[in-house]
C-alpha cells in the first residue's frame, strides 16, 4: 500500500529537508497543506526541493503551481474545490463518509477516507467508523485500491488497513515530530574545565553534527590547555543512576563512551548498554596519554575489554593503545591494518586505528569493519591546538551513525568535520598550552579519501 505524508499547517525551520528526509525515507507522496499561505510562501518552499522531490509532491492550494514546479498532484477541498483547465495531474480530496467515497471516487484518483482512528493532531477528533463497518464498506467495494485511510495513522496500524483492503494511507501527526526531533546521543565521559576535552567537546561535536547531546560525567577533573591537575571519579551506582534516567526519558539513537575511570565505573556502564541495548556503541578507549603515560589501570583495561568492547560497535584507540591492546608495537601502516583486523577479530566490534602520532605529512587513519579494511587518508593540519581531537572524533562519529550512516561513512565525515576544526582554530590563542578545536566549524564539502 502506498504510504503518504502530510505536512503540518505552519511552516516551520528547515521543513523542505524535513519534506526530503520523508520522501528518502519511504514516504511515497508528501502533501503539502497549508491553509491560508501565499503563493510567494508556497514558491518558496517548493524552490527549496529538487526537482525528484516535487515530483511526489501533492498541494492543497495555489494550483497554477502544480504544473510550473512539476508537482504529482493536485488535492480538491473546501477552499479550492475546481480543477485548473487541462490539468493533467493527479487528482485527489478528502471524504468523510462512505457516501462521498462513493460520490467522487470516479473523479478523482484516490480519496482519503477520515477520521479512521482518533485524530493525534487534532485532538478531540475522534474516529468515525468501526472496525466492522470499514470491513462492511471493503466487502461492498466502497474501500478499496483508491482510498486510503487518514486519520490517528501510525506505522503500527499500516498492517490492519492493508488487511481492510484500503489502497493507502496518510500520515500527519506521527510524522514530523521524528523527522523535525534531532537523533539523540548520549556521551559518557569525564568532565573537562577548560571545555576543550571530555565531555564538554563531546557535547559541542555532538551539537555542531545536528544531534542533541545528553552526558552522563564518570569523572570530574581539574585540568586546562597545560594537564591535568587534579581527577575525582563519581560513584558507579551515580554513573549508572544517570544513564538510566537519559535512556528511561530520551530515545537514544547512539552512545559514545570516553573516559571510564575504574573498574566500577565500566561495570555500571556495562550494566547499562546490557539492560538498553543502544544500536550504537563508540568506545574511545581513554588509556594512554600523548606523552605515554598510563591513565587507567591495567586491571580496569582487562575489564574494558571483556565488558566494553564486546557490546561496542565501533572502539577508536590511537597507535599507542591498539598497541596495547594487539601486544605488539605498530610503526607502519602495514602494522595499523595488522592491529585494526586483530582487534576486530578479538572483540567482535569494527576498529579505527588512528594514525594520528605517526610522522607522516598525510594522517591515514585504519578502519577494519566486517573484516574489511578502509583507510582515511586526509592532509595533516599544521597547529598546536589540537586538544581534545580524540574526544571529538569519536563523537562525531557516533553522531554521523545516529543520523544514519554506516560505519565507513560516519568515520569519513567526522574526520572531515575533525579536520575542519582543527584549521579553524588553528590561528587560535585559547590557553598556554595545547589549546582546543573550534566545534562549531560547519562541514562544507568532504576532501577525505577512502
Amino acid at each position: 500500500m502506498r504510504v503518504i505524508a502530510i505536512t503540518l499547517e505552519d511552516f516551520f525551520p528547515g521543513e523542505a529537508g524535513a519534506i526530503e528526509a520523508a520522501l528518502n525515507g519511504g514516504y511515497d507522496l508528501v502533501h503539502l497543506r497549508k491553509p491560508g499561505a501565499s503563493e510567494e510562501e508556497m514558491i518558496s518552499i517548493l524552490e527549496e526541493l529538487p526537482a525528484e522531490c516535487r515530483a511526489s509532491i501533492v498541494i492543497h492550494s495555489h494550483f497554477n503551481l502544480a504544473a510550473r514546479y512539476g508537482l504529482y498532484g493536485i488535492h480538491l477541498n473546501s477552499r479550492c474545490r475546481t480543477v485548473p483547465d487541462g490539468f493533467s495531474g493527479s487528482i485527489s480530496r478528502s471524504c468523510h463518509t462512505f457516501e462521498e467515497v462513493e460520490q467522487h471516487k470516479d473523479s478523482c484518483n484516490y480519496l482519503f477516507l477520515s477520521p479512521i482512528f482518533n485524530s493525534i493532531s487534532k485532538k478531540g477528533y475522534a474516529s468515525a467508523f468501526s472496525g466492522a463497518s470499514l470491513r462492511e464498506a471493503a466487502e461492498k467495494g466502497i474501500i478499496d485500491s483508491k482510498v486510503y485511510a487518514l486519520g490517528g495513522v501510525t506505522p503500527e496500524r499500516l498492517s490492519w488497513l492493508d488487511e481492510i483492503g484500503f489502497g493507502g494511507a496518510a500520515m500527519l501527526g506521527s510524522v514530523w515530530g521524528k523527522l523535525v526531533t534531532p537523533p539523540v546521543v548520549l556521551t559518557i565521559a569525564g568532565s573537562d574545565s577548560s571545555g576543550g576535552a571530555g565531555i564538554q567537546a563531546d557535547i559541542k561535536a555532538i551539537s555542531a553534527n545536528g544531534c542533541y547531546a545528553a552526558s552522563a560525567i564518570t569523572a570530574i577533573t581539574a585540568q586546562n590547555t597545560c594537564g591535568v591537575t587534579d581527577i575525582l571519579g563519581l560513584p558507579p551506582e551515580l554513573v549508572g543512576k544517570q544513564i538510566s534516567a537519559v535512556f528511561d526519558d530520551l530515545d537514544v539513537s547512539a552512545v559514545k563512551i570516553g573516559m571510564v575511570y575504574d573498574t566500577g565505573i565500566v561495570r555500571a556502564i556495562a550494566s547499562a548498554l546490557e539492560k538498553y541495548s543502544p544500536k550504537y556503541v563508540v568506545c574511545d578507549p581513554v588509556m594512554i596519554s600523548t606523552s605515554g603515560a598510563m591513565l587507567i589501570k591495567e586491571e580496569t583495561i582487562k575489564i574494558m575489554e571483556e565488558e566494553l568492547f564486546t557490546r561496542s560497535t565501533l572502539i577508536t584507540p590511537n597507535i599507542m593503545e591498539a598497541s596495547k591492546l594487539a601486544g605488539f608495537s605498530i610503526s607502519s601502516l602495514d602494522d595499523m591494518r595488522k592491529a585494526a583486523l586483530q582487534l576486530h577479530r578479538k572483540y567482535g566490534c569494527s576498529v579505527l586505528v588512528k594514525g594520528g602520532h605517526l610522522s607522516s605529512d598525510a594522517m591515514c587513519d585504519i578502519l577494519c569493519a566486517g573484516g574489511d579494511i578502509y583507510e582515511f587518508t586526509l592532509q595533516r593540519v599544521k597547529s598546536s591546538n589540537l586538544h581534545g581531537t580524540g574526544c571529538t572524533l569519536s563523537s562525531a562519529i557516533a553522531s554521523f551513525l545516529a543520523k544514519g550512516e554506516d560505519i565507513a561513512g560516519a568515520v569519513n565525515c567526522a574526520k572531515l568535520y575533525v579536520r575542519q576544526a582543527i584549521a579553524s582554530a588553528a590561528p587560535m590563542d585559547l590557553g598556554k598550552g595545547s589549546g582546543p578545536l573550534w566545534h562549531m566549524y560547519p562541514v562544507t564539502g568532504c576532501n577525505c579519501t577512502w
